[in-house]
């Protein structure tokens, strides 16, 4: 039987940090909290590996505000890179924080990823929704937000539905921000560099020396970057954000990693048309994380399915301008097995 459990993480600003485990007949416990909405651990039980945390994190709260770089976070409101902190919109030009200079990187200094939200659980359909409200201004951004993240765990299968409403047009572009590892805790390399990685595209939006879009689409094919056609990962460092071939990915998978020493499996289905592919190249953090694990460079790879980075500054990427006609909403189905 599916069941859920609270307890008590730790503190954050005065206000508590509540850990929320869903529990699938199949084998399967996610841990969210309330700070980020985060996901704090993704736990698979191994028939040879015993338990295997699928996601990297920390096992005391008091690490991520001081070393998480964004692990299990959702992200926003706008996920991803704008050039500068700035854009126009209806004729009015906004300042944003500038948190990763030159430019603004996922929603700013104090963005959805680094704040507590609200959240319910429902035994029903096995699920824990948080909610968050955002004022006009916050880190610079017009209008007032309220947006909502569900997650709900049936049985390998974790569906994520990220909404917000708004009360004029404002950015809105939210992400998961997952580091995935399939290794065991015994494995001797405890890194994704020996992980296949198949991603349904044969395109990336090109950047400058800052990680900023160009607005050029780059074919992948008989590149390096080229991960349409299965293949190991190895030490190519990766922070680029793939055009997906398909218009529905919730049908076809978008994403999948396999580790052939593990045999486990991730398979990831989106709405959105891109996914930013960060491989933590030069990840390298002081504390241990879970399961006594340390977090080396390679030690996990993100797939942030998303609109493009800095869509709001180039007219011909998918739209990130939400509306109170226009309400956002996106879907993320991630199943491991």
């Amino acid at each position: 039987m599916s069941k859920i459990s609270n307890r008590k993480f730790g503190f954050f600003k005065n206000r508590q940090v509540i850990l929320t485990t869903l529990s699938s007949e199949q084998n399967t416990k996610v841990s969210f909290m309330n700070w980020g909405a985060s996901i704090q651990n993704w736990i698979i039980n191994h028939p040879q590996d015993g338990i295997v945390s699928a996601v990297l994190g920390f096992e005391d709260f008091e690490f991520y505000p001081k070393f998480s770089p964004y692990f299990g976070s959702i992200v926003g409101r706008v996920i991803n890179r704008i050039d500068k902190g700035r854009f126009k919109l209806n004729n009015i030009e906004y300042q944003l924080d500038i948190n990763r200079p030159p430019n603004h990187l996922h929603g700013g200094e104090m963005g959805f990823g680094k704040q507590i939200w609200d959240f319910e659980t429902n035994e029903e359909d096995n699920s824990v929704t948080y909610s968050i409200n955002s004022f006009d201004g916050e880190g610079g951004y017009p209008g007032e937000v309220n947006a909502k993240v569900k997650y709900i765990l049936k049985g390998k299968t974790l569906t994520i539905e990220m909404s917000a409403t708004v009360d004029r047009e404002t950015p809105i572009n939210m992400g998961q921000h997952n580091y995935f590892n399939l290794c065991s805790s015994f494995e001797e390399n405890y890194n994704i560099c020996n992980h296949l990685l198949y991603l349904d595209s044969k395109s990336y939006t090109e950047t400058d020396e800052d990680l900023i879009p160009t607005g050029k689409i780059i074919s992948t094919q008989n590149t390096e970057m080229d991960f349409f056609n299965k293949k190991k990962i190895g030490k190519i460092k990766l922070d680029d954000n793939y055009v997906l071939e398909q218009n529905n990915h919730l049908i076809k998978p978008a994403a999948k990693l396999f580790n052939p020493v593990s045999n486990l499996n991730l398979t990831l289905w989106t709405d959105q048309p891109g996914i930013q592919v960060y491989n933590a190249p030069s990840l390298n953090l002081a504390p241990k994380g879970l399961n006594d694990v340390s977090y080396g460079n390679f030690s996990g790879i993100c797939l942030e399915d998303q609109k493009f980075p800095n869509s709001v500054n180039i007219s011909d990427f998918p739209s990130i301008i939400s509306s109170p006609e226009k309400p956002y909403f996106h879907k993320t189905i991630i199943e491991i097995s």
